[in-house]
């Protein structure tokens, strides 16, 4: 579940790494919390789950590393190892895809900036994005459905929400205080 920006990323100028994604990303979401690895189901007529689809590792470890590639592309993330001016903790509330006849998915985050040193909050946003995709009039749904098209959406969905967050002002004027 790779993260590319889903908007036209404007590095910041003079921008140097300066912050890292906290190691520890909450995972509060209440659809999946059974299964780390679960995002979603292609559901039958009754809302039965037809076909999973699922992350290749836990989703905190997804969205961590989508968060930390999109500081990357915007010249803020430092490599592993050096000691960042701020730390960025993450807050899931949910991250979900469903389909019965249209894909659904919905990404829920928090995003916290903290001054590595001092611990100190100097920034707190949440996004939440939803997106609806398909025809109620298809054939593709059920056992015809497929799980690809499906993850397509939520990677789309997790990618929007992240770029939503770091892509606010607030973010960006509490690094230069």
């Amino acid at each position: 579940m790779p993260y590319s920006p889903s908007v036209a990323v404007q590095p910041l100028s003079g921008a140097r790494p300066a912050v890292s994604v906290s190691e520890r990303v909450v995972n509060e979401r209440t659809r999946g919390r059974e299964d780390p690895n679960w995002v979603g189901a292609i559901r039958g007529g009754y809302g039965n789950p037809l076909k999973v689809l699922t992350s290749p590792e836990p989703v905190d470890r997804v969205v961590a590393r989508a968060f930390a590639d999109a500081l990357t592309v915007r010249g803020l993330g430092g490599p592993a190892g050096d000691r960042p001016r701020y730390v960025l903790s993450i807050t899931i509330h949910e991250f979900s895809a469903n389909q019965l006849a249209r894909r659904e998915a919905m990404a829920d985050f928090t995003a916290v900036l903290s001054e590595e040193a001092t611990g100190r909050e100097v920034w707190q946003d949440r996004e939440k994005v939803h997106h609806v995709d398909g025809n109620i009039f298809t054939t593709g749904t059920g056992i015809f459905a497929s799980t690809d098209e499906l993850l397509q959406v939520t990677v789309r969905t997790m990618n929007q929400a992240v770029d939503r967050l770091l892509d606010k002002p607030g973010f960006r004027t509490a690094m230069t205080l």
